[in-house]
């Protein structure tokens, strides 16, 4: 399990203490599911763990929480401005997006094409951005052909390469 950013506290919603968080993270309904643990610094930068009693997802990218001992508006202003974090397991397949940065990316002829700088949100998929101009879809088995933790590299397939011209 690795610890890593979910959300950020954008606001407050309503005045029972509900928290509205901005969404930075994949599968939002179940990381945010009430019953789960997540992580939030206190004023002096201390993580602390609280647990989710309630969740009203807004759209994909906005919700509002509730956590357990707070429940009413005054008690969280402190929150406002602070990260979520959680101890989560990537599905087997699947990544996240700042173990993919810094990756070197190859084409099918071992060419190093550059580094991954980000990952860029469009509505069709996730693309790695490599060198902030080379624009790579991140869909496995059609333009990416594997992915090493180890190695740090990200080898594409034909289309992948195609791509990239």
């Amino acid at each position: 399990m690795a610890k890593k950013q979910i959300g950020k506290i954008v606001n407050f919603f309503g005045l029972k203490g509900q928290l509205k968080v901005s969404v930075t993270s994949s599968s939002a309904s179940e990381r945010f599911k009430p019953g789960k643990k997540i992580l939030i610094a206190d004023a002096t930068g201390q993580e602390k763990e609280y647990k989710i009693t309630s969740l009203m997802i807004k759209n994909d990218r906005i919700l509002a929480i509730g956590i357990e001992g707070y429940d009413d508006i005054n008690q969280i202003q402190g929150f406002i401005g602070k990260e979520i974090y959680q101890n989560v397991r990537a599905p087997k397949g699947a990544f996240f997006y700042d173990d993919l940065i810094g990756m070197n990316v190859i084409d099918v002829d071992g060419n190093d094409l550059g580094v991954v700088d980000h990952i860029e949100k469009m509505p069709a998929c996730e693309y790695l951005v490599i060198g902030k101009t080379l624009y790579i879809p991140f869909l496995q088995e059609k333009f990416i052909a594997s992915v090493d933790k180890k190695t740090k590299k990200i080898t594409l397939t034909q289309l992948g390469t195609e791509a990239t011209k």
